[in-house]
């Protein structure tokens, strides 16, 4: 579960503070340089893919894939539910110095396609697969927040060939349970009062849940066919439990390479230690943090990340 983000003049600051971001609206000076780099800001369109109309007969709906830039090898950012791309704007920068970073819009998010299928876990995954070979991408480091974690996991059990490593942030499939009443209410948001209480339970940083957000969450809601593959993705998710536990258990039985980072705090998808010591790999829980420390902490997020991934890297 995560944030959609903010225009670009909230984005300097949430550089600084930590704070959530979003696709939903950019500035002029966003616009510019979209036009300038002939894509959307700061990415390179050659490679970007946005999906537009209805996939023909027996093929999969395309996502949303961008390469955003950066040295070393390829890694993927995989965002939590409701929240999109751009949710990664304050990790970005350190990233982009030990990889070259993709980020994806999940089937109904940000700008791919609200076709989500039954919106089980696995039925992401493919498509998320399916987008990596579209594009002829192997052998990737995922970064996955919550439903992107859990897609994570689905993915180095199926689809080994794809993933060098996981680094997976308050993942689905490792914590007790992600919180069925915010899943259920989340699609259904309608007013600025009940949007900004629910988005509160995120984090422990009440400041990072402003007008500004609030207004992008609702905004995003109301476009065509969002809620309703919200809702179907939140249903899928509930009964994904079964297939998540065997692709843990699958990639704790494996020497792949991994990393796990938690609130200590997190309300939405409380940490199971016992879950967490079976899974094994690394891991880190940074205290007085909820469901989004890559927002929340981002500089202690970063440093985690950075770290691991030149320690596989052998950089």
């Amino acid at each position: 579960m995560g944030l959609p983000g903010r225009p670009k003049s909230e984005n300097r600051s949430a550089q600084h503070e930590g704070a959530p971001v979003s696709p939903a609206g950019r500035s002029k000076d966003q616009h510019h340089d979209a036009h300038h780099e002939g894509g959307p800001a700061g990415v390179n369109s050659d490679v970007a893919t946005t999906v537009r109309g209805v996939p023909e007969p027996g093929e999969l709906p395309e996502l949303s894939l961008k390469r955003l830039g950066g040295q070393g090898p390829d890694a993927l950012l995989l965002h939590g539910f409701g929240s999109d791309s751009l949710s990664w704007i304050v990790n970005q920068p350190a990233l982009e110095g030990v990889a070259q970073l993709y980020a994806l819009d999940l089937p109904g998010h940000g700008a791919s396609h609200h076709d989500v299928g039954d919106g089980h876990v696995a039925t992401l995954a493919e498509r998320v697969a399916d987008a990596l070979d579209r594009r002829g991408l192997k052998r990737l480091h995922l970064i996955g927040h919550s439903l992107g974690g859990g897609i994570a996991l689905l993915l180095a059990q199926s689809r080994p060939d794809l993933v060098a490593s996981l680094v997976l942030i308050a993942p689905a499939g490792l914590g007790h349970a992600v919180d069925p009443n915010f899943l259920a209410a989340y699609p259904s948001l309608r007013s600025a009062i009940e949007t900004e209480a629910l988005l509160r339970q995120l984090v422990q940083q009440p400041r990072l849940i402003g007008r500004t957000l609030v207004a992008r969450v609702i905004e995003q809601l109301e476009r065509p066919h969002a809620r309703t593959a919200l809702r179907t993705v939140a249903d899928g998710l509930a009964r994904s439990s079964a297939a998540l536990v065997d692709a843990a258990a699958a990639v704790a039985a494996s020497d792949l390479p991994r990393l796990v980072v938690w609130g200590g705090n997190d309300r939405i998808n409380p940490l199971s230690v016992e879950r967490l010591t079976r899974f094994g790999g690394e891991s880190h829980i940074a205290p007085d943090v909820g469901h989004l420390p890559h927002v929340e902490a981002p500089r202690l997020v970063n440093a985690e990340i950075v770290r691991f991934l030149r320690q596989v890297h052998g950089g």
